[in-house]
């Protein structure tokens, strides 16, 4: 019997819903219906049945659910307790590119004192296709901008920063003679709306500018801050550590405005030595 089944079987049952159960288990209700149709073959006994919209247990299933509950809750204890037992084995940590150039140097160095044996996998992304390498289990954790919906219980938002978004302009001699633009006059260069965090630079850039003059759309914070530099247009952006690098920029946040940069980690794991030891490296703590 795999206790994946059994999981799922429990979900829908306090969900009341395939759909929800997917949601909280990270999963699709396909997989879920096939998970319990599985478990209902393998000990002969059926144990949903739809009562309008809601799915509820039969009665030989509200029978073993109690030991179904205490079979569940062992193993997240026994889990917990193999994962916190050891610091060793490959964290696959996967990071959007802002935070790879904030914090990779300052993880590793905190992993190679605290946690030695471990082994980093840094795997790049955008936050919405790291998400889905979460579901996918093919990333452990993931360092991201935290996702504009509610995440299934499966799953935990750890945040780490808040990052002020502003207006970023090229800095100019305001004393000396010039002969392009204003900056006020400048075209936008915009951050991907299709990316999280570019959604929330887009919702405060129209907040201000009813028509704003768009130059291009790009997901390159980097590029973006470099092109703002040598004068070719302004953006909205938000402030992440690296962009303190590039020289030549005026950076103006916009009162109340910020993307919350955070650890993406699956519940099971939220507590676990690990977790603890990258927590305190991206935190200081």
């Amino acid at each position: 019997m795999d206790i994946r089944f059994l999981s799922s079987l429990v979900a829908t049952i306090e969900e009341g819903s395939l759909a929800a159960a997917a949601r909280r288990e990270g999963i699709t209700a396909s997989a879920i219906s096939q998970r319990i149709a599985a478990l209902e073959a393998d000990v002969g006994v059926v144990l949903l049945c739809r009562a309008g919209r809601v799915m509820q247990p039969t009665a030989e299933c509200r029978r073993l659910l109690p030991k179904m509950r205490e079979i569940l809750r062992a193993e997240a204890e026994l889990r917990g307790q193999l994962r916190g037992a050891t610091l060793s084995g490959t964290l696959r940590l996967g990071a959007v590119s802002t935070a790879m150039g904030d914090y990779a140097g300052t993880i590793l160095r905190h992993l190679r004192q605290a946690a030695p044996e471990v082994a980093l996998q840094l795997v790049p992304g955008t936050s919405e296709g790291l998400y889905a390498l979460m579901q996918q289990g093919q990333v452990d954790a993931a360092l991201l901008i935290e996702p504009p919906f509610a995440l299934p219980k499966a799953y935990v938002f750890k945040e780490v920063a808040r990052q002020p978004i502003g207006l970023l302009q090229a800095e100019t001699d305001r004393d000396g003679p010039s002969d392009g633009p204003s900056d006020e006059a400048l075209p936008f260069l915009i951050y991907s709306r299709d990316a999280w965090g570019g959604a929330r630079c887009w919702q405060a850039l129209t907040q201000r500018v009813d028509m704003p003059d768009i130059l291009a759309e790009l997901d390159a914070l980097e590029l973006i801050a470099q092109m703002v530099a040598e004068g070719t247009a302004q953006a909205v952006v938000p402030l992440w550590e690296g962009l303190r690098r590039h020289a030549g920029l005026r950076f103006n946040p916009f009162d109340g405005e910020d993307r919350r940069l955070g650890v993406l980690l699956h519940q099971r794991d939220a507590d676990s030595a690990l977790t603890r030891v990258l927590l305190g490296a991206l935190t200081g703590a």
